[in-house]
């Protein structure tokens, strides 16, 4: 026998429903529904038959089975680092042109720099790499180019696509985590959820899709 549901809406009890009918109904995250045979409402968020239903609406919820592993994370982070740099060369190429900092067209002019040369070209690449995520994680992306290349996406705890401000927050983080030779990505080895130090500054995820 299909299993059937109950659901609050309006504070008004309405059931029982068959599967098909509780999502014609347009639960949302917060919607309180009650297996038949259960005892206790839950939140819809909660029910792991509805995952794939806030899926197609674009909500990834975190689970343990979606959460994105290093690997992929370490591939996705790959291809935005050529994105991040060929931007950043825009930007080194006007303070380049302006006499700010000396052109660097080989290894050797590298060596000759100086550390303060060295530290505004990093910060020429950090500053890229913050508003280049923060962009692509607040916009319907939900994440950066490698990271749609790579089938993933930067979600809240509610699985829903970050705000500008928290995208922002998370690309600080991210920034400090590479500006400190990447040791925040080794916080996803040791989380239960995956997190790099940035995730766990704006308490985001990266799932998969």
């Amino acid at each position: 026998m299909a299993q059937e549901y109950y659901i609050i809406t309006d504070e008004e009890q309405i059931g029982p429903l068959s599967f098909r009918e509780l999502t014609a109904t347009g639960p949302d995250l917060h919607t309180r529904i009650q297996s038949a045979g259960a005892t206790e409402w839950q939140y819809a968020c909660d029910i792991p038959e509805l995952y794939p239903y806030f899926a197609m609406r674009g909500i990834y919820l975190p689970t343990g089975d979606n959460l994105a592993s290093f690997g992929r994370r370490l591939l996705a982070w790959v291809i935005d680092y050529f994105i991040i740099s060929f931007l950043a060369s825009f930007v080194i190429g006007y303070l380049t042109s302006s006499g700010r900092i000396p052109a660097i067209s080989s290894y050797a002019d590298l060596l000759k720099a100086s550390p303060s040369d060295l530290l505004i070209m990093q910060l020429c690449f950090l500053v890229t790499l913050v508003v280049y995520n923060s962009i692509c994680e607040a916009s319907p992306l939900k994440g950066s180019a490698g990271k749609k290349i790579c089938g993933m996406v930067v979600v809240d705890i509610n699985g829903i696509g970050l705000s500008f401000i928290n995208a922002l927050l998370r690309s600080l983080g991210k920034a400090i985590s590479v500006f400190v030779l990447y040791l925040g990505f080794l916080s996803i080895f040791f989380t239960e959820h995956k997190q790099a130090l940035h995730d766990r500054l704006a308490r985001t995820y990266v799932v998969k899709i």
